[in-house]
Parts: C-alpha cells; sequence; structure tokens
C-alpha cells in the first residue's frame, strides 16, 4: 500500500472503530493508543504538517501524550514526537497495521 492511498489507511481505521478499538492499551511503546476518526485524517496530517516535516509518513492516532502514530509507505508502524516531528525521530513499534493491530487492546 502506497502512503498516499489515504482511502486504504481510511479502510483500515473504519474496521478496527467497528471492532470496538477508538482506544486502549498498547502492549508495546507507546504504551497507549487514540485512533483518529477516519474522516479526520487529511485534516491531523495537515495540522501536524507531516508532509512537510515527515514526508513518507501519515498519521492514524496518537497516545493521548504528545506522540503520534503514524504508517508508512511500507505499511510499517511508528512513533514519534508531535513536537519536533521528523522522520529520524520516529521509532518503529510494528512491522505492518496488522502486527500493530495485534497489540491493541479494547
Amino acid at each position: 500500500m502506497a502512503i498516499m492511498d489515504i482511502e486504504a489507511i481510511k479502510q483500515v481505521l473504519r474496521s478496527w472503530l467497528e471492532e470496538g478499538y477508538l482506544e486502549g492499551e498498547l502492549s508495546v511503546e507507546p504504551e497507549w493508543y487514540v485512533l483518529w476518526q477516519p474522516e479526520e485524517l487529511e485534516e491531523f496530517n495537515r495540522d501536524y504538517q507531516i508532509a512537510e516535516y515527515a514526508p513518507g509518513f501519515l498519521t492514524f492516532g496518537g497516545n493521548g501524550g504528545g506522540e503520534l502514530l503514524v504508517v508508512n509507505e511500507a505499511e510499517e508502524v511508528f512513533y514519534m514526537p508531535s513536537i519536533g516531528i521528523a522522520p529520524e525521530s520516529a521509532i518503529k513499534i510494528a512491522n505492518s497495521l496488522q502486527e500493530f493491530k495485534g497489540y491493541m487492546q479494547q
């Protein structure tokens, strides 16, 4: 999946939200997740200026404490600080969105 295919990310989020995943504990750092609503993805990515400061990434959630959950073009999941957003600040936590889902608790 190409990162610019925001519709595919929205579909993943819709399915997770339908299953009851909105926010909860993560069994990996940053230990908590909050998923953005699919219809708000463009707005969050624009507001955080992801394309400018972390090209190749797309935010789909956060941890409620100043860190963003992001996915790259290879569908790997990372978290990075919302202040000081930069590709080099990304910390990998999952090799895929599916693996990341396995770390989420409802």
